[in-house]
This record gives C-alpha cells, structure tokens and sequence, in this order.
C-alpha cells in the first residue's frame, strides 16, 4: 500500500490521477479492505494540498464509510469536504452552509450532482430522516429541465439513497416513501434500468405482479423502444415460474420494437 509520502504531487496535480486513485480506492474497499481504501482518499485529499474536481473522491469515501455503518466517519468526511472540523450541531450547521454555497458555485453538473448527494447524506447522518433528504434532492431536481441527462442522474441518485438507507441499512421507512418515488421515476423514465431495479425490488413480496404489468405499460398500450423491450426478458425473470407464459409476448414484442426502429 503506497503511503502519502510516496505520492507525486506532480501526479495528483492531473486530472486523470485522480481518477486512478478513486478506481485504486474503490477496487479496495470492494475487496473489503477498507483501511486500505481509506489510506487513499486521506493521501489525496488531506495530506496532500486540496485538489479541484475531487468531489467523486469526497463522496466515494463518505459513501463507503455510511453502507459500512461507520455514521460518525461518514459525517466527518462530509464535513471535511468543506472544511469543516468539530462536532455537534454547530458543525452541522457549517456543513449545511458550506455544501449549500459549493452546490451554489460548481458550474459542471457533474461535480454538481455529487455535492448536492453529500448534502443529502448530511440530513441522513444528522437522523434527520429520509423525508428531509428526499427534500434536498427535490429542491435541486425542480430547477432542471424535463427529461434531461442531469435530472435523470440526479433522481436515481435520490432513489440509490433511499433503497440503500431503507433495503441494504435496513433503517426504519415507510414502504411508501421508497415505492411512490420509484413509480413515479419509471413513469417518467421508463427504459432506465437502475429504476427498473429498484421498483421491482421495491415490490417484491408485494404479491401484486398485476402492478408491475400494469406499471410496464401491458395494459395502457405504451409504446417501448427496444432497450424496454430486451430489460422485459430480466423482468419476466423476477418472479420465479413468470418467463414460461412471457416468451411469446417478449419475443413479438421485441421484433414489433425493431422494425419501429428501422
């Protein structure tokens, strides 16, 4: 494991270091060494000078700390990202107006999003609840425009919060806060896979696969592109014993959705 001492600051100084180290960070924490991955992200964003474009490494390494169920790690990292130190509400609320003025400043939506995702996990990790979390996501995603990249990146990002605070953390929610969220996304987005994902898990054990038919458009005559058309065969899968009386309908279906296309 390289030590901060052994890194370049002549590397560290180019963007595409930088990407090295967050995938160098993310292969260690998925090999479940999370001091080495730690090691990383303290390396390049503390020990060394601060870097522009690091918001990816500030929330990978939130991220990591908050599904490993380290609370209090996770919100130092938070804080630190904006340079605040200390504990308590008072740092909180420094960690609010600082995240609230970077969201402000950064013009690239992608470094936008990431920060706008810290501010959530903030509200998380102050037990404000997911309804407030929800609500920072929201006040973001009604200044973008309808059906664009940004806005669609920054719902799933919302609804990847509330299934891993719910599903993966297994926090105390109402199952109606995550499965409205998601149905009301696939209506909107309907070929995204990620929603696709999320809302079938949301219903299972539901016993209401009529739902999930009725939600893929089988019985509002919808039309699906072919990316819709080729996810109904991982659908028709979901529920043990459904593929058998689905292969005609996805078979026909999929070659209509090709000739559409041509």
């Amino acid at each position: 494991m390289l030590s901060a001492i052994k890194i370049s600051r002549t590397l560290l100084s180019k963007s595409e270091s930088l990407s090295r180290w967050t995938m160098h960070a993310q292969l260690e924490a998925l090999r479940g060494r999370l001091n080495d991955a730690r090691k990383v992200y303290q390396a390049v964003l503390i020990t060394s000078h601060p870097l522009k474009g690091t918001s990816l490494l500030w929330w990978n390494w939130a991220e990591m700390e908050w599904l490993a169920g380290n609370n209090q790690q996770a919100l130092n990292v938070v804080l630190r990202a904006v340079g605040v130190e200390g504990h308590g509400g008072i740092a909180i609320l420094r960690g609010r107006r600082g995240l609230d003025d970077v969201i402000q400043d950064e013009v690239q939506w992608q470094h936008r999003e990431r920060w706008i995702k810290m501010r959530a996990l903030l509200e998380l990790l102050a037990n404000e609840g997911p309804l407030c979390a929800c609500g920072i996501f929201d006040s973001y995603l009604s200044g973008e425009r309808p059906r664009s990249v940004q806005r669609e990146s920054l719902l799933v990002s919302c609804l990847v919060m509330l299934y891993h605070y719910g599903v993966v953390l297994k926090n105390p929610t109402p199952p109606a806060t995550l499965r409205q969220r998601v149905k009301d996304a696939l209506e909107e987005y309907p070929s995204n896979s990620v929603i696709l994902g999320i809302f079938l898990e949301a219903e299972r054990g539901q016993g209401v696969w009529g739902r999930v038919r009725e939600m893929l458009g089988e019985s509002g005559g919808k039309a699906k592109d072919v990316l819709r058309r080729v996810e109904e065969v991982w659908i028709a899968g979901w529920e043990r014993g459904r593929w058998v009386s689905e292969i005609e309908r996805t078979r026909s279906g999929l070659g209509a959705a090709v000739e559409s296309e041509r």
